[in-house]
């Protein structure tokens, strides 16, 4: 493997020049071996040491790479580890999630949303759609909503702390999307409380109007929440008796998906 050359038709600006280059140098472990000094690594990206030393001393303060002892030798670092671990955990989430999902709507005739935080926003990592006549939900595979509305999105917030729910309020402004949307900071955090209480949050319309849902957070083995699911249906249907219902479903579909985490 060879890393990739840039064509010299692309025009960068020097700050995605930058990261190109810092990109390439993170790649020439891959191909060139664990462990590579600075006059390795400059020529393999055929640039200067000195612009190679920039890149490390960058890529070394936030862990990305490692120096070897007093050598100039360096080597992968830890968050390289990290990020891996985190997409690697996304996979085993949706492997994990994905049987139960597929249940749950089979059974209940819901759309079915599986999603992880990403920022201020939910990310979806898996959709499947109910027995309806036309498809009303606006959040599909690889798309984002904000955190402070919507079933699966509202569940994540239970895994945040207060300061951190306060600070990701601050930044949105909470936007309101219906009359229905949660757009204080107080209302927001009494959700949360309520949430973490009974297991799981009611979305009434706070999305799209007529629409509503039932979020669960799904905890890892250290009860860090992890990501969220959650049935979305026609809101004239969430009785008080069937949200119940729901809710039930969903939370016992959640402790076998954490149980299936845990192997």
């Amino acid at each position: 493997m060879k890393v990739a050359s840039r064509s010299k038709a692309t025009r960068e600006t020097p700050a995605t020049e930058t990261v190109s280059q810092a990109l390439d140098l993170l790649e020439a472990f891959l191909s060139h071996g664990s462990a590579l000094d600075l006059s390795e690594l400059a020529a393999i990206l055929k640039v200067d040491g000195e612009t190679v030393q920039r890149l490390l001393a960058t890529l070394e303060a936030r862990d990305y790479v490692q120096r070897l002892g007093e050598a100039r030798n360096y080597r992968l670092g830890v968050r390289l580890f990290e990020l891996g671990s985190h997409f690697r955990n996304q996979l085993d989430i949706r492997r994990a999630a994905l049987p139960e999902l597929t249940s749950m709507v089979e059974e209940t005739g819901q759309a079915g949303f599986l999603c992880v935080r990403d920022g201020d926003h939910a990310l979806c990592l898996e959709r499947i759609e109910g027995r309806h006549f036309f498809n009303i939900f606006v959040l599909g595979i690889g798309e984002r909503q904000p955190l402070h509305c919507g079933g699966a999105p509202r569940a994540l917030l239970a895994g945040m702390s207060d300061s951190e729910i306060a600070a990701y309020a601050m930044r949105t402004k909470l936007p309101r999307y219906t009359s229905q949307t949660i757009t204080t900071l107080e209302g927001l955090l009494e959700d949360v409380v309520l949430t973490r209480k009974q297991g799981y949050v009611i979305s009434e319309q706070d999305v799209s109007l007529d629409i509503a849902a039932i979020g669960v957070p799904i905890y890892d083995p250290l009860n860090r929440v992890i990501a969220s699911v959650s049935l979305s249906g026609i809101a004239s249907t969430y009785t008080p008796r069937r949200i119940v219902e729901l809710a039930e479903t969903i939370k016992a579909a959640v402790r076998r998906i954490s149980r299936h985490l845990r192997l």
